[in-house]
């Protein structure tokens, strides 16, 4: 009798189904980050309802985005153009807040603190086609969760390429007015944006363009 061979096959993820992080809401995925455990959402956010104005220094924290609500799940297409105090006041008004600069670059390089991996995919290396940072006149911002390689092994997606994404450095300039910052690269970005690359205060927090965002909170 022949010898019976098992073979063990890879099965690819499946976005629209990732499992549910325990401690964590729905859509969200659990990372262990520098400063405690947090969830973060799977996919850049699109927005429904109110963004409020572009620059909202004058009633600033005032919740002026008034969003009635926000998805971020597989096949939708992540809202862009939006502002650094539109996506940290649409986070607050659904009781969530921005992530933090080194939240964001934790769930990217999945390890606490500074080191872990160059790229958000599974062997930390990143391609032509990995990730959506390759602009042609037929590739530019895709639905959430289309490539299935730009994907971290906490099942978070999208965090090269797409958009770049909002984040919260926690730092203000000598006018006392928020320092942004943003992360990840867009879609037309090349290879250049690593997990640790930062771009504090290149933009004001008015300011709006290839940019999308994730909602963080601590994990129960």
């Amino acid at each position: 009798m022949l010898p019976l061979l098992l073979l063990a096959c890879a099965v690819a993820p499946d976005p629209a189904h990732e499992p549910a992080s325990p401690g964590c809401p729905e859509q969200m995925a659990r990372i262990e980050g520098a400063g405690g455990a947090y969830c973060i959402h799977r996919f850049e956010v699109q927005v429904r309802g109110d963004l409020g104005d572009l620059d909202q220094r004058a009633i600033w924290p005032t919740l002026a985005a008034r969003p009635t609500s926000l998805t971020a799940a597989a096949g939708t297409l992540p809202t862009s153009g939006s502002s650094w105090y539109q996506a940290k006041g649409s986070c607050e008004a659904m009781g969530w807040a921005l992530c933090t600069s080194q939240q964001w670059e934790d769930a990217c390089d999945g390890q606490p603190g500074p080191g872990g991996r160059a790229h958000p995919t599974a062997d930390g290396t990143i391609g032509r086609d990995t990730c959506n940072i390759e602009h042609t006149l037929s590739k530019v911002q895709e639905p959430s969760g289309s490539y299935l390689a730009c994907r971290t092994p906490d099942g978070v997606y999208d965090l090269e390429g797409n958009l770049w994404e909002w984040t919260d450095p926690g730092r203000q300039g000598e006018d006392g007015v928020p320092l942004a910052d943003k992360r990840g690269g867009g879609h037309y970005s090349g290879r250049v944006a690593r997990c640790d690359q930062a771009a504090i205060g290149v933009d004001s927090p008015s300011f709006s363009g290839t940019i999308g965002f994730r909602c963080c909170t601590p994990a129960l």
